[in-house]
C-alpha cells in the first residue's frame, strides 16, 4: 500500500548568528503542533469513489466492487452504495457505518454488520485495506453531474478475472483509449480502441463503440463494444470533477475492475487485484 507523505517540519535556515536557539525551538513547536493537528474527521468528509478489491484465501480474485461513499464529520458516520462482483455474482447493495481519523491520519471505518477496515487519509482521498482485500478512493468534487460533466479522451485498464461462462476463462487485463460524446439529443456516446489480455493470449487493440448515462448524484453505467468480441458492461464512479471514474464490470461470471482517466492527468494511483 502506498503511505501519505506527511509534511515534517520546514528546514529552517538562520539567516545570521543573531537568531537564539530559544527562537528556533519556538518555531520546531510550532511545526511539531502543526505536524500534529493534519487530521481528524474533518480531513474525511463529503462524497468519494471508492474502488476496492478482494481475494479469496489462496490470492485468487474474489471480489471487485465500486462504492460510492459519503462521510459525515459532525457524526462521524458514512452512508453509501456498493455494486460488486463477488465470485462472479453481480449485486448492489446500500451500506452504513462510522469512522474516527487520527491526527496522523489513520484511521478506522466500522461497516454496520461487517468488520472494521484500516484507513489511511490521502490528499485526494483515501486508502483502505481490510484482511484479503485493499482499495483506494478519490473525491467526488462535483455537486451533481451529468453526461455532458465527462466528455472527452481517457485513458481506460481494468484487470480481474474471467470464471467458468464467461466470454474466456482465467485471468484478464484490458487497456484502451476512449473517447466520451455526447449527441445533440445528450446520449453520451463511446469510440475508441481497445488492448489486453486473457491468460497467456495478447489481444491486439481493436476499435471500440458503446454508450455511457451519467446521473445526477455521479453514478453511472457503460457499455462498450469491442469489435470482433462479446460487449462489457460496467458500473462506475465518477471522481476528481470528471476527470477520473472509478469502474466495476457488471457481466455475470466476472470479478474485473479499473479505472477510467482523463488523458491529461499525469498521474493515477491503482491498486490491482493481482
Amino acid at each position: 500500500m502506498i503511505t501519505k507523505t506527511f509534511h515534517i517540519a520546514r528546514i529552517i535556515v538562520l539567516a545570521s548568528f543573531a537568531l537564539s536557539s530559544a527562537a528556533w525551538a519556538t518555531d520546531l513547536a510550532t511545526d511539531s503542533a502543526t505536524e500534529l493537528t493534519a487530521c481528524s474527521n474533518e480531513s474525511l468528509n463529503g462524497t468519494y469513489g471508492f474502488l476496492h478489491d478482494g481475494t479469496g484465501s489462496d490470492g485468487t480474485p474474489a471480489t471487485a466492487a465500486v462504492s460510492q461513499i459519503t462521510f459525515d464529520s459532525a457524526t462521524g458516520t458514512f452512508t453509501g452504495e456498493t455494486t460488486a462482483s463477488h465470485d462472479g455474482v453481480i449485486a448492489t447493495d446500500s451500506l452504513t457505518g462510522t469512522y474516527t481519523v487520527a491526527l496522523n491520519c489513520t484511521g478506522t471505518g466500522i461497516p454496520t454488520g461487517g468488520s472494521p477496515f484500516s484507513i489511511v487519509v490521502t490528499s485526494r482521498g483515501f486508502l483502505a485495506v481490510h484482511p484479503f482485500s485493499e482499495g483506494f478512493a478519490v473525491k467526488q468534487g462535483f455537486p451533481t453531474c451529468t453526461n455532458a460533466a465527462v466528455t472527452g479522451s481517457f485513458g481506460f485498464e481494468t484487470t480481474g478475472v474471467f470464471l467458468a461462462g464467461a466470454p474466456a476463462t482465467g485471468w484478464v487485463a484490458f487497456i484502451g483509449e476512449l473517447k466520451l460524446a455526447v449527441t445533440p439529443s445528450g446520449e453520451g456516446v463511446i469510440s475508441g480502441h481497445l488492448g489486453g489480455s486473457e491468460g497467456d493470449a495478447t489481444l491486439a487493440f481493436a476499435p471500440v463503440t458503446g454508450s455511457y448515462t451519467v446521473d445526477k448524484d455521479c453514478r453511472g453505467r457503460a457499455t462498450i463494444s469491442p469489435k470482433g468480441r462479446s460487449e462489457m458492461h460496467f458500473s462506475f464512479v465518477v471522481v476528481d470533477g470528471g476527470k477520473e471514474m472509478l469502474a466495476v464490470e457488471t457481466d455475470a461470471e466476472t470479478v474485473v475492475s479499473g479505472t477510467v482517466v482523463d488523458a491529461r492527468r499525469t498521474h493515477v494511483t491503482r491498486f490491482s487485484v493481482d
